[in-house]
């Protein structure tokens, strides 16, 4: 009996210890991210993007509306470096705007 007992202990205690250092899941924006690559304007969208990663988006220019829950930051350099051009709050867009690379953060 008392080494059924260990066993069924045992067990519990590794299945403890996986679960406690499994990463977590990415955690996503709800929502989308609309702008305007060039040449030709044409519209681009971004569903659910995942938090803290950096979209690198191209030759971005003109409107962007930012339909997420998060604050999306525009890059004026690709991979997110360069100056924060402007940061858009969840649920806020501009008409006219130039930037290379977007994040969202909360």
């Amino acid at each position: 009996m008392r080494s059924r007992v260990s066993a069924i202990l045992g067990s519990f205690v590794t299945s403890a210890a996986l679960v406690l250092t499994l990463p977590g899941a990415a955690h996503a924006a709800q929502g989308t991210f609309e702008y305007h690559k060039q040449p030709g304007s044409i519209l681009e969208i971004l569903n659910n993007p995942v938090d803290n990663r950096c979209y690198n988006i191209g030759d971005a220019r003109g409107a962007a509306d930012n339909g997420t829950n998060r604050y999306a930051e525009l890059y004026s350099a690709p991979g997110c470096r360069g100056d924060v051009v402007q940061t858009l709050d969840p649920g806020t867009g501009v008409d006219w705007i130039e930037f290379q690379g977007v994040k969202f953060t909360r």
